[in-house]
């Protein structure tokens, strides 16, 4: 009989990224308690809209995310309420996101069996290091979003593609449920030919039932308010776009001015914001036209999903919409990094070619370094944002550089899909890996 894979790792070759997982989770712990407190205000406006759903109904409640994402965040909410301590909610909250966490380094350590590439430092290997230290970066943000599990769901998918693809399906079909975005991704777990018709049949299976059961609980309107309210949102002031706008009202402040609106973000608003928001609908258009022509040329092209090109194919596909998805966007959200750094870890462990590796470590890196600089202004220093004080201006360069790396990020991404495409283009025969 096999053994289990628990058995498999040596105990004491897990030590390093316990303590290391324990040390820096304490930390996040800690800004989660004292020092970024505040970002707990997300959890208290779930809470407020759960209480009232008795009288406004499912429909009506969250409409912001689809119905699986209210039921999510409503889960906790049953939990506490039938123990007669609603006051529980952020920290019951708060465990299962830890919880979350631990369990997707589980699967980064098993992925260890793979065998495809052997960095390590102070016996963490790669993949680890990203996950460890990106989730600290980002800081207690991580812990009081459901962003969170969205975004692991979809690095389960890239970690599973090429050794159980239907499985991957489900985890990502899952994750569209509960917020939209991951719709995107679905197009590169099914490129390779020889697993395309589990991929689609898991989900279509997984995302009918879920879809089916959204109509069923929320009516046919709760399918789609959540694209209604993203559509009627203004230029959110972290957003790319919004970026030439922040900065004149650094730099002149009139006629330009930040407001807090109804959608639980703060927009800027001033001469050229309207632009600024067509060129978010035009670049959602010019990111339509890419990433169909590389879905194109991966389903002609990539066959087996185990073969070498074709996993770091796939990676890199993800890793382009995910980021293409928030530099065309009128809103980016601190959390929206966690949508993509799962993805990034899960890659590093199961990528092949030692140059495609190389590249994705760095760009692990450079996405770790703009989670750090996030965090950086929200939430430890939101203030210059919002408000025009004598840090606004160097707060809104340090948003702008921000901004920029992201943009590199996703250009980075998407040339390294493109290279990789074309050499599966250029190279009928493929090498297929022995099962792990």
């Amino acid at each position: 009989m096999k053994r289990s894979w628990i058995y498999r790792i040596p105990l004491r070759s897990t030590w390093p990224v316990a303590l290391t997982w324990l040390a820096t989770r304490g930390f996040v712990v800690w800004l989660l308690i004292d020092r970024e407190h505040s970002v707990l205000g997300d959890v208290r406006y779930y809470a407020d809209s759960l209480a009232a759903v008795n009288g406004h109904g499912l429909s009506q409640t969250l409409v912001e995310y689809p119905v699986p994402g209210a039921l999510l965040v409503a889960f906790p909410y049953a939990v506490v309420d039938l123990l007669g301590h609603l006051s529980w909610y952020a920290t019951l909250v708060s465990a299962l996101a830890i919880l979350t966490d631990a369990a997707f380094l589980g699967m980064l350590v098993r992925a260890r069996f793979w065998g495809r590439h052997d960095h390590s430092w102070r016996g963490i290997m790669a993949a680890e290091w990203v996950w460890l230290l990106g989730v600290p970066a980002l800081g207690a943000t991580t812990y009081a979003r459901f962003d969170l599990v969205p975004g692991i769901l979809v690095g389960v998918a890239v970690l599973y593609a090429a050794h159980r693809p239907g499985f991957a399906g489900v985890m990502a079909a899952i994750a569209t449920s509960l917020k939209y975005w991951p719709a995107m991704v679905l197009p590169a777990l099914a490129a390779p030919r020889r697993s395309r018709m589990r991929v689609l049949t898991a989900i279509a299976g997984a995302g009918g039932l879920l879809a089916v059961a959204s109509l069923v609980l929320g009516g046919w309107s709760r399918l789609f308010s959540p694209f209604t309210w993203q559509g009627d949102r203004g230029l959110q002031i972290e957003s790319i776009a919004g970026t030439p706008a922040m900065m004149a009202w650094a730099l002149f402040r009139r006629p330009w001015h930040t407001s807090d609106t109804s959608y639980n973000a703060w927009e800027v608003f001033g001469p050229g914001v309207h632009l600024l928001e067509t060129v978010c609908q035009v670049g959602t258009i010019i990111l339509a036209l890419a990433l169909g022509r590389l879905w194109w040329q991966a389903w002609r092209h990539l066959d087996h999903p185990r073969d070498e090109q074709v996993v770091d194919a796939v990676t890199w596909l993800v890793l382009a919409a995910v980021t293409g998805f928030i530099v065309t966007s009128k809103v980016f959200s601190p959390q929206y990094l966690l949508w993509a750094l799962p993805a990034a870890a899960a890659g590093l462990a199961v990528v092949h070619d030692g140059q495609t590796w190389r590249r994705l470590a760095w760009w692990s890196g450079v996405l770790v370094l703009a989670m750090g600089m996030t965090q950086i202004f929200f939430p430890l220093w939101y203030t210059p944002l919002i408000h025009h004080i004598g840090w606004t201006i160097p707060y809104v360069a340090l948003l702008a550089v921000r901004n920029l790396i992201v943009l590199g990020l996703c250009f980075f991404a998407f040339r390294e899909s493109w290279r990789i495409l074309q050499s599966a283009h250029m190279s009928p025969e493929h090498t297929v890996p022995a099962p792990a």
